[in-house]
């Protein structure tokens, strides 16, 4: 089987030794700890990588085993494996990081499964082989390629040694003060950042109110399997809802309860733990009986009101679904630089190297949290996979204008 000149066969081989040697050591050592990668030791790893690939090679024109290494029957069997345990972890259910796998190999923990980390790693030799080939034979024809080549093994080496140095922390701040202090869950301590963040204000932006219909008996709302709404929004002019006819002649965003003559209504009150109140009229089909109240959703500060309709069933006010949660917050550095900045989900605020993320705030309190819970998240390493990103977008356009060309 093995002669000098390899091929498929031989390329499948190794890959399988890859496998064999990855379980082993899945089995005796654990699964694969990246924090032992952090600085300086994944850049020392880096370098020795990159001579070690230098010096393979040099040897190249020697050794037939280090030229097998920039072929196509060597790179081909070693995609298909790597694409086969990746798509393993596509169909498997993945835990989240710093928890243990679920399963008796590992595969519910892939980035920490030794051989799926032996077989990319084996993918990106291959790769460094293949790049070296075509920048030592440079070719201009051959640039899209190169840019492909030289951008794909940026992002996989720093994206892979770069992990460790990426950190992920929460802060928890509030009006009061400027806060710090950061919790990081991996290691379970609080840290002290050389930034300060102080809460200026929170906000739950919410979509219009919905009224569904209430079974007291069944406990569910009804219809029991597709549940009814009415959206109140501005175009609102009146509906039905389970055989009644609803009109609505109020609808006030922010209001408090104020009780008057046995009875309860609502007035205008922008603070804390306000409620959006509607005051409705239900008219039933069948017998033209009504049905007149006032519907809230609640607050942590005052109850939900209903609007009962027969003995045992109610119109309700389905909590406000949020839209979007913005933190108004001022940042502090250590050098005195004051920004105020708005942080949204998925909207994050860049600064000294972090970016601020909008992550929690105090449930109970909604819209009239005090708090409000940041993530921050630097990874060093980023710039150096999104160059190599870039790169591989530049070698495909070229690539686009090449073949056009060559078609012509």
């Amino acid at each position: 089987m093995w002669k000098k000149t390899w091929g498929l066969k031989e390329g499948f081989a190794i890959g399988v030794v890859l496998i064999v040697v990855g379980l082993v050591l899945q089995f005796s050592l654990g699964a694969v700890d990246w924090s032992l990668l952090k600085w300086p030791v994944n850049i020392i790893i880096l370098a020795v990588f990159i001579v070690v690939a230098v010096v393979f090679y040099a040897l190249r024109s020697k050794v037939s085993a280090l030229r097998y290494l920039a072929t196509m029957s060597c790179a081909v069997p070693a995609l298909v494996l790597t694409a086969l345990i990746t798509i393993m972890m596509g169909l498997t259910r993945q835990v989240p990081d710093g928890q243990q796998a679920t399963d008796f190999l590992g595969i519910t923990r892939m980035l920490s499964f030794w051989p799926f980390v032996l077989l990319y790693a084996y993918v990106a030799f291959i790769l460094s082989q293949v790049t070296l080939m075509q920048l030592l034979h440079f070719k201009c024809r051959k640039m899209p390629s190169v840019l492909s080549h030289v951008g794909l093994l940026i992002s996989l080496l720093t994206a892979t040694l770069g992990s460790a140095d990426m950190q992920r922390l929460t802060m928890t701040v509030n009006k009061d003060n400027l806060e710090s202090r950061v919790f990081d869950s991996n290691t379970g301590v609080m840290k002290q950042l050389n930034i300060a963040i102080k809460l200026k204000g929170f906000t739950i932006h919410e979509y219009p109110p919905k009224l569904m219909y209430y079974d007291e008996v069944s406990g569910v709302m009804l219809p029991e399997n597709n549940p009814a709404t009415l959206l109140i929004d501005d175009a609102f002019d009146g509906g039905n809802l389970q055989g009644w006819n609803i009109e609505v002649d109020k609808v006030i965003d922010e209001a408090h309860p104020v009780s008057a003559n046995d009875s309860t209504y609502y007035e205008e009150w922008h603070d804390s733990g306000a409620v959006t109140a509607i005051h409705l009229k239900a008219t039933a089909q069948v017998d033209g009986s009504t049905k007149e109240g006032w519907v809230t959703a609640g607050s942590y500060l005052y109850p939900y009101q209903l609007l009962k309709v027969t003995e045992h069933q109610y119109i309700i006010m389905a909590e406000r679904e949020p839209q979007r949660y913005v933190s108004k917050v001022e940042i502090v550095t250590e050098s005195g630089k004051h920004e105020e900045a708005d942080i949204l989900v998925n909207q994050p605020y860049s600064m000294g190297g972090w970016k601020i993320y909008q992550l929690s705030y105090d449930v109970d309190r909604g819209k009239w949290s005090e708090i409000s819970v940041l993530e921050l998240v630097r990874d060093p390493w980023l710039p150096y996979v999104y160059a190599g990103i870039f790169m591989m977008l530049a070698g495909a356009v070229l690539l686009l204008f090449t073949a056009q060309r060559r078609k012509q």
